[in-house]
C-alpha cells in the first residue's frame, strides 16, 4: 500500500514538473527584472536608461519586436556565447537562436510609458514587418500627392486655408512616416530621425495646421466669439510651442511638455469640433464634412491614447486610418467650397456685370466680353460684326404711356436680340435705349445674314404692354470688320455714326 502510494506520488511530481517546464514562461521567453512578467504583458519603462532582463528557452529562432515611440538606442547584451542578431526593420527586432540563454536589453526613455513587446517566427514578422512598411509608404505617398495637389489649387485661387491643409498633410504625413519607423530601414544610422524630438514637432506642426486650416475653411473667426476663436486658435499654437519644448535636449522639461501637448490637443479638438457642430447648424458650407472627420480623428484618438489594450491593430493603425480618411474627407470639403466660391465669384461677376432692368450684359460686362473677342478675333481670323441699335422716338413713348411702359419696352427689345443672336454672341444695353451686339463670324456672308435678320425683326414693331399695343421701331448701325482690332471706342464710335446714319435716312423718308 506504501509502495502504491509512493509511486502515486512521483508520477503527481513527474507531471507536474512537466507541465511546469513545458509551460509558455520557460517554452519561450520570460522577462525576469525588473519583475517577473510574460511577454503577454506591457513592460513599464521610466525616465532614463531602462534595463529588462529576459530568460529563454526556444526550440526554434524566434523574433523579438517592439516599437520605439517610447524607447530608443536599445542594446541587447547576451549573458553567454549565444549569438542575438539585430534585424532591418520598422520596429526594434532581433532574432533570437534556439536554446536556453538569458539576455538583457538596455534602451533610453524620455518619458514614463508601457511598451509592448512580440515574439514570433521569423515567417510572421517578415510577413507583418512587410505589411506595415507596405501601409506606411502608401499612407505616406498619399499624404505627399495630396499635399502637393491642395498646394496647387491654393496657389491658383491665392487662398491660405488651402496652404493649411497642405502644411497639415504634410506634417500628418512626416509624423507617421517616422513614428513608425519606416525610414530607420533605409537611413539606420541617422539617429535624429528616429529621436522623439524630430516627431515632436511634427506632432505640433501637424496639430496646429490642421485647427488653423478648419479655422479658415469654415470662417470660425466669423461665426464665433472672439475668446472661442482663440481658444482654439491659441491651443494650436500652445500644442505647437510644446512640440519645440519637448524637443530641447534637457531631462525634464520633455517628459512635462509630452503629457501637455497629450491633453491641449485633446482640448483643442474637442473645442474645434464643438464650433463645426455649431457650424453645421448655422448651415455653413462643408461643416458637415469637416464633423465627420473630426468624429472619425477623436474616435482614432481614443483607441491610440486613452484605449491601448482594446484592440491591437486599433492601437496601432486607427490613427493612421483615422488622419486618411479625415484628409480624404476635408478635400471633399476643400473641393466644395471651391465649387461655392466660383459660384459666388461667379454671381458677383454676373452681378456686376448683369444690367439692372433688361436680361443683357451692362457696359461693363459688355466691353469686356467683346474685348474678349476682339483678342480672339485676332488670332482666329473670321469676320466681326457689331450692331449699335437705338430706338426710335423712345422719349416719346416715355412722355405718352409713362416710363414704366417704356421699360417694358426696353426689356422687350433685349429680349428680341438675345433671341436673333446665337449662344456665343454677346448683347448688351450701354444705357437708355441704346444696345449693342457683337458677333464672330466664320465669313461675311454669315454677318450680313445676321445683321439683316436682326434689322428686319426691329422694323415696325407692335409690341403688347399693359393691355396696350404700342408700335416701335429701332435703327441699326452695322458694322463688319475683317482685319485684326483692338480699339473698342472706334469700332463703336463707328458703329453708331452707322445707327444714327440710318435713323436720319429713316426720318427723311
Amino acid at each position: 500500500m506504501k509502495q502504491g502510494m509512493c509511486c502515486i506520488k512521483g508520477w503527481y511530481t513527474a507531471v507536474l514538473l512537466m507541465m511546469l517546464f513545458s509551460s509558455p514562461g520557460f517554452a519561450d521567453c520570460q522577462i525576469i527584472a525588473p519583475r517577473t512578467q510574460s511577454l503577454q504583458q506591457t513592460v513599464d519603462v521610466t525616465v532614463g536608461l531602462n534595463d529588462i532582463q529576459f530568460r529563454c528557452q526556444l526550440a526554434e529562432a524566434r523574433v523579438l519586436s517592439f516599437p520605439l515611440d517610447a524607447l530608443h538606442k536599445p542594446t541587447i547584451y547576451a549573458d553567454d556565447a549565444s549569438t542575438i542578431t539585430p534585424l532591418a526593420s520598422a520596429r526594434a527586432a532581433y532574432l533570437l537562436p534556439e536554446g536556453v540563454y538569458r539576455f538583457t536589453l538596455t534602451a533610453e526613455s524620455d518619458h514614463d510609458s508601457k511598451v509592448s513587446l512580440s515574439l514570433r517566427d521569423l515567417t510572421t514578422f517578415q510577413r507583418a514587418n512587410s505589411l506595415h512598411i507596405l501601409t506606411i509608404s502608401a499612407f505616406g505617398g498619399f499624404c505627399i500627392a495630396l499635399c502637393i495637389y491642395v498646394g496647387i489649387l491654393g496657389r491658383s485661387l491665392s487662398n491660405a486655408g488651402f496652404y493649411a491643409y497642405s502644411g497639415y498633410i504634410l506634417s500628418a504625413g512626416f509624423f507617421f512616416v517616422l513614428q513608425e519607423g519606416v525610414l530607420r530601414i533605409l537611413l539606420p544610422e541617422a539617429h535624429w530621425l528616429h529621436g522623439h524630438q524630430i516627431k515632436a514637432i511634427f506632432a505640433g506642426t501637424t496639430v496646429y495646421t490642421a485647427l488653423r486650416f478648419i479655422c479658415l475653411l469654415l470662417d470660425l473667426r466669423l461665426i464665433l466669439k472672439r475668446w472661442e476663436y482663440h481658444t482654439i486658435i491659441f491651443s494650436g499654437m500652445a500644442v505647437l510651442a510644446l512640440g519645440f519644448v519637448a524637443a530641447l535636449p534637457v531631462t525634464t522639461l520633455p517628459a512635462i511638455a509630452n503629457q501637455l501637448m497629450g491633453l491641449i490637443t485633446l482640448l483643442g479638438m474637442v473645442a474645434v469640433t464643438l464650433a463645426t457642430a455649431y457650424a453645421t447648424l448655422r448651415k455653413v458650407h462643408g461643416a458637415g464634412w469637416v464633423l465627420i472627420a473630426l468624429m472619425v480623428l477623436l474616435a482614432a484618438m481614443l483607441f491610440r491614447v486613452y484605449l491601448p489594450d482594446v484592440n491591437e491593430f486599433l492601437h496601432r493603425y486607427a490613427l493612421i486610418v483615422a488622419v486618411t480618411v479625415e484628409a480624404l474627407v476635408l478635400a471633399i470639403a476643400a473641393s466644395e467650397r471651391v465649387k461655392r466660391l466660383q459660384s459666388d465669384k461667379m454671381q458677383a461677376y454676373l452681378a456686376a456685370s448683369s444690367d439692372p432692368l433688361c436680361p443683357v450684359l451692362n457696359r461693363r460686362g459688355w466691353e469686356e466680353s467683346a474685348q474678349k473677342m476682339l483678342s480672339a478675333h485676332s488670332k482666329e481670323g473670321g469676320v466681326l460684326l457689331l450692331l449699335f441699335i437705338d430706338l426710335d422716338e423712345f422719349k416719346q413713348v416715355n412722355d405718352t404711356y409713362g416710363h414704366r411702359v417704356g421699360d417694358k419696352a426696353l426689356i422687350i427689345l433685349a429680349k428680341i436680340l438675345n433671341s436673333q443672336s446665337r449662344a456665343q454672341d454677346i448683347v448688351g444695353r450701354l444705357g437708355g435705349d441704346e444696345f449693342v451686339l457683337m458677333s464672330h463670324c466664320h465669313s461675311r456672308n454669315i454677318a450680313e445674314r445676321v445683321t439683316k435678320r436682326v434689322t428686319e425683326r426691329l422694323e415696325d414693331l407692335i409690341v403688347k404692354i399693359d393691355e396696350q399695343h404700342i408700335p416701335l421701331s429701332a435703327s441699326v448701325g452695322a458694322q463688319i470688320i475683317d482685319a485684326p482690332h483692338n480699339d473698342l471706342s472706334l469700332l463703336l464710335h463707328a458703329a453708331d455714326m452707322l445707327m444714327y446714319e440710318q435713323k436720319h435716312a429713316a426720318v427723311s423718308l
